[in-house]
Order: structure tokens, then sequence, then C-alpha cells
């Protein structure tokens, strides 16, 4: 399933291209100011689509590449094919591009058939940062080129990170461990932030209670180093009163882009098919269940289970080992801990292992356990 965002000048052959590969199931063209590409984007990212096909000509550079951060952070997992008449390497905009995980990018002169080119790369696999790496370049007042961000793009996630967390049932402790995850990536120093999507908000009675600080941007409320987005009713009607299918983290689109936040966690509540989707709309889902024999039934509904890291809170070891023994079963063991503030570190990075920057997953765990004493 394909989106599209074209220019009038390039939109009738990419869509004679894209429908011989699949659906369209978003498609608008123009030449949009900064307000237009940015409603464009947001309303993309609502689709579930497999590939973005975006023409850089479709909004101005710096709102472009405003608008496709925003639609990183909804939509971390979509292919994004760039397309870039009359672009060098060296030009700003496919560099900032590039820096957000845009790689498939392609260039040529404006008479060209630009549907043979969308069918060109559609045939292919996705591109890698390697084959965008001549992108990545900005020409410096001095004429010499000067790589990006380089040293960042190769230790550490690109773009936003997003992380869903969701209960295999009710009463497991999915607030808990969505609390605990923030706590600790905002303890190494990251920008994050926590969205709450449950069916049973518990954040904004609790951040009034412990009256926490107004966050960095407008909704949100800080705690411990990271910003909390809760669930809000009377902003979200479409929620409790339509078809169940709009989230606070759509809403919060704006927010969350203007946060300029490395990490976004998602507290999904329980499982249910359309929180299960939104699972696997993030860069890594965390279901977190029961070991006990008579709860593994709530694992039987989920699907597919192997998809996510199973997180298993305070089990019996005995019952860890049965587990462990379901094939392609990813399972973690998070410690019993009454704040999850202050859970300890070693289990968490082992959890958050595949979306933690490579140079912090070197570092020793002697610093982690000494923060974590702090929280005492």
């Amino acid at each position: 399933m394909y989106a599209l965002i074209l220019t009038p000048a390039r939109a009738e052959q990419v869509r004679k291209a894209v429908k011989e590969h699949g659906e369209v199931v978003f498609d608008q063209a123009g030449t949009m100011d900064s307000l237009g590409i940015r409603n464009a984007l947001q309303s993309a990212a609502r689709v579930a689509a497999d590939a973005l096909i975006l023409d850089i000509d479709a909004g101005p550079g710096p709102d472009l590449v405003a608008a496709v951060q925003g639609y990183r952070i909804s939509r971390p997992t979509v292919r994004v094919i760039l397309l870039a008449p009359g672009r060098e390497p060296g030009d700003a905009t496919v560099a900032s591009l590039v820096g957000l995980g845009v790689y498939d990018v392609i260039s040529g002169p404006f008479r060209d058939d630009w549907g043979d080119l969308v069918a060109q790369a559609l045939n292919r696999v996705p591109a890698t940062y390697a084959q965008a790496a001549r992108w990545h370049i900005m020409t410096g007042l001095t004429g010499e080129e000067q790589v990006k961000e380089k040293v960042v793009i190769e230790q550490r996630p690109v773009g936003v990170v997003t992380i869903a967390v969701a209960g295999a049932a009710s009463g497991l402790g999915c607030t808990h461990t969505a609390l605990a995850i923030s706590a600790f990536l905002a303890r190494q120093g990251h920008n994050v932030a926590l969205v709450e999507d449950s069916q049973e908000p518990v954040m904004k009675d609790y951040l009034k209670i412990i009256k926490a600080d107004a966050g960095r941007v407008n909704k949100a409320r800080r705690i411990k180093r990271f910003d909390v987005f809760p669930f809000a009713k009377t902003e979200v009607d479409k929620f409790i009163e339509g078809d169940g299918n709009n989230f606070i983290f759509d809403e919060l689109l704006p927010e969350l882009s203007a946060g300029r936040y490395e990490y976004i966690v998602r507290d999904l509540g329980v499982a249910d098919k359309k929180r299960t989707r939104e699972a696997f709309r993030s860069n890594l889902a965390v279901l977190v269940a029961s070991a006990a024999r008579w709860r593994w039934g709530d694992l039987l509904k989920i699907e597919p289970l192997a998809s996510f890291r199973l997180a298993l809170v305070a089990p019996a070891e005995r019952e860890v080992r049965e587990i462990r023994r379901i094939p392609e079963l990813k399972v973690y063991v998070m410690p019993h801990h009454p704040d999850p503030l202050c859970m300890p570190d070693e289990e968490l990075a082992e959890l958050l292992r595949p979306v933690l920057p490579q140079a912090k997953k070197k570092s020793s765990f002697w610093p982690w356990k000494r923060l974590w004493s702090n929280c005492d």
C-alpha cells in the first residue's frame, strides 16, 4: 500500500507506475505552503501505508523537513522514497531528510520519466544509509564538503525512536513498565516523552497529585526529567464516541515534533487488536505478561506474539524456564520494584538493547547502578 504526496508535474506519471505495484491509500498533489505540507504529512501518517512517495518540491525545504520529522514519529518503519529532480549532493534539504532516515533518493533531470524511475525503485530492495551517504553532505561557507552528523547516524538509531508497551491483560503492570522505561532513558541523558493511550488512563490524576511541573511543550507535564502526555478525553472525543481507531498519539503529532524528543514511549494498555496494530507501528514492541501457568491463556490471544519482546514481572525461575522453551519468544525478566522511576537499569538495558545507542551498549553498568541508588 502506498501514500503519495506529489507535485502536479509528476503526479500522473507516478500514479500510473505505483498502481501496477499495489494500492494507493493516500494521494495528494500540489505545491503547498508551510501549513499545507504539514497537514498533508499528518494526514498521511494516519494511513497504514508500506511506503510514502514524496516529491521534494511539494513544500518549502525547511517546512518539508519538519513535517517529515513528524511523519517519522508516527510511522518510523515506513519506507520513504524521495523524488529530488534537479538536486545534487550538497543540497541542504536532501541532506536533512537523509538524516531522518530517508535513504531512497531518486534524482534526475526534470524532463525524465518519473514513473519509470519510481517503478525501478519499487522493484529494488529499500536503500541503506551506505547508498544515501553521498547525499548527506552540505557545502560550507568555504566551499568544502562536510559530512553532516555522520558519527551520530553510525552510533545511534536514526530519527525518533518509538517504544510501545502493552499488557497481555489488565493489571499486569503496563503503565508501571512504561514509566520505568521512560525514567531509564531519561537517566541516560535522552530527551523522552511518555504518551498515555491506555483504556484505563491514570496519569492525569497522578500528575495532579504529585504536582508535576510543566513540560517542554504544550499539553506535557514533567517528572524525573521526562515529559508525560496524559490521556485527556475532552481533547479527543472521537476516541470515545467514534470508531475507536483514534489515539492521543496521533492528536499530539505537532507537540511531539516541537519537543524534538529522541524517544517516545507509548502506554497502550491492554493489547486488543487495534492496540496490537499500533504496537507494530513502533520501533520496539514490549508486551508485559505474567509467567504464571494459569495466565498463559492471555498470551494465546496475542497475534503475532513472537513480534513482541515479552517482559515478565517478578516471575518464578521455573516459570521463566518453561516460557523460554516456546520457540521464537524473546523473554526478559523485570524485577519487582514498587517505584517504577527507580527500577534497576541492567534489566531495562537488556530489554531495550535494539534501540539503544551503540556507544552506550558498550558502557559499564556500574554508573547506571550508581544512578539507581540516587533514586532512594
